[in-house]
């Protein structure tokens, strides 16, 4: 057991097949491994081995960057793992965020250039709406204009407008919207309402019995002058295709990982690219 890097924290029960109680010398956790396990080659302790295959599987840090360069993104520190946040600077429109490397190769990007949900460079409002026969308060952000406005959809549910505000991001309402949500939610006011009264935003509803709309306002007015400095919106419009990125990053990125383009880069990362594999050919 010890060449096994095993100190026994018991005596030998004298079977080969038992559980024998011993303290790994590597990382001091303690671990019950039998000696026809250890005498088999299987290991003895499963946190160490966790570790090393865990190593073996680490993206290198050349072929991470490149990944990250490849989405447009500037890394601003080292790599360290593919679920770690990582904070980058985007190269197409200059904010700083911290997605995962494995996000990234899910097709992910800069999310101020992200082509849906809210948009984070653009124009946004935060408000606050009342309904009248739930007893319900409720907050919210969204660009709120057009058909699809958010606000024109929760006031043909009966729900009325309260007050709103305008920001020149929606990461600035974004911004917002969370610390007050983090603010009633700590104070058990969130969520009144269930899915299936209303699917949509259910969870940003408060009882009007325990908090009124002009109280959750006072919230957002504070936080709003509490915020960190602004946000740097948008020029022009929305980008309406997936993340776009550079095609010879790309390229390197698909040989980084043994595959070499037999078309031109489509132009999104979420679009198939006919390849080859360099190592078996196909």
């Amino acid at each position: 057991m010890r060449a096994a890097d095993l100190e026994p924290l018991e005596p030998y029960a004298g079977r080969r097949d038992k559980a024998w109680r011993c303290r790994c010398n590597g990382c001091g956790r303690e671990t019950s491994p039998s000696l026809g396990g250890i005498l088999a080659g299987q290991g003895g302790c499963r946190h160490c081995a966790d570790v090393r295959a865990a190593a073996g599987r680490k993206t290198d840090p050349d072929i991470a960057v490149a990944a990250m360069r490849a989405a447009g993104l500037e890394p601003l520190e080292p790599y360290v793992t593919s679920v770690t946040a990582w904070r980058c600077r985007c190269t197409a429109c200059g904010n700083e965020v911290s997605p995962t490397l494995m996000k990234i190769r899910a097709g992910g990007g800069c999310k101020f250039c992200a082509t849906h949900g809210i948009d984070l460079a653009g124009p946004s409002k935060v408000y606050v709406i009342t309904h009248q026969e739930w007893k319900a308060v409720k907050i919210g952000i969204g660009a709120c204009t057009g058909y699809t406005s958010r606000l024109i959809q929760h006031e043909r549910q009966g729900w009325q407008l309260h007050q709103a505000r305008d920001y020149t991001t929606g990461a600035a309402a974004y911004d917002v919207e969370q610390a007050v949500l983090g603010r009633l939610h700590q104070a058990g006011l969130i969520p009144f309402l269930t899915s299936d009264i209303m699917p949509n935003g259910w969870t940003e509803t408060c009882s009007a019995a325990r908090i009124t709309a002009a109280e959750v306002w006072a919230m957002v007015d504070e936080e709003t002058r509490s915020a960190e400095k602004p946000y740097a919106p948008r020029t022009g419009g929305r980008p309406r295709a997936a993340v776009l990125i550079n095609a010879e990053a790309a390229a390197a990125e698909m040989r980084a990982v043994g595959y070499e383009p037999l078309v031109p880069y489509p132009g999104r990362t979420n679009a198939t690219w006919p390849s080859r594999c360099m190592t078996c050919g196909h």
